[in-house]
């Protein structure tokens, strides 16, 4: 919801309290760059946004070494169709995509979506609240 020119409005609901945010525009598309907050991940236990962040979604994965998702619940999309995803295909997208089991992401590589959650089954990543 726009408040004025060149300013975003956005409810956050924390834990003690709800406020309004007002953010200008730079702020607002830091928030969508993953400004919100990050983990660094290099176990193979499953990882959920929604605990760590009042969007309940990482906007970006940057890869710190070789990295494969886990099988099941590697990878959670927000919208399986939309995004990267362990089980959908990115249909919304393309016809031609693929889902992400046994894929191997490069060291260096980063990529962007609305994630939920994922699960490593080997190698490190940083992963961006949004």
């Amino acid at each position: 919801m726009l408040a004025s020119p060149g300013r975003v409005t956005i409810r956050r609901q924390m834990a003690k309290y709800k406020k309004d945010h007002t953010y200008n525009v730079q702020q607002s598309g830091n928030l969508a760059l993953g400004q919100a907050g990050s983990v660094f991940v290099t176990g193979t236990a499953a990882i959920s946004a929604l605990a760590a962040s009042t969007s309940g979604v990482f906007v970006a994965i940057q890869f710190i070494e070789d990295t494969v998702f886990a099988d099941a619940d590697g990878l959670v999309a927000e919208t399986t169709e939309l995004f990267p995803d362990d089980a959908g295909t990115c249909a919304l997208v393309s016809a031609n995509g693929d889902d992400t089991d046994g894929e191997t992401f490069p060291q260096g590589m980063t990529i962007f979506g609305r994630w939920t959650g994922f699960k490593l089954a080997s190698g490190k990543v940083i992963a961006y609240l949004g």
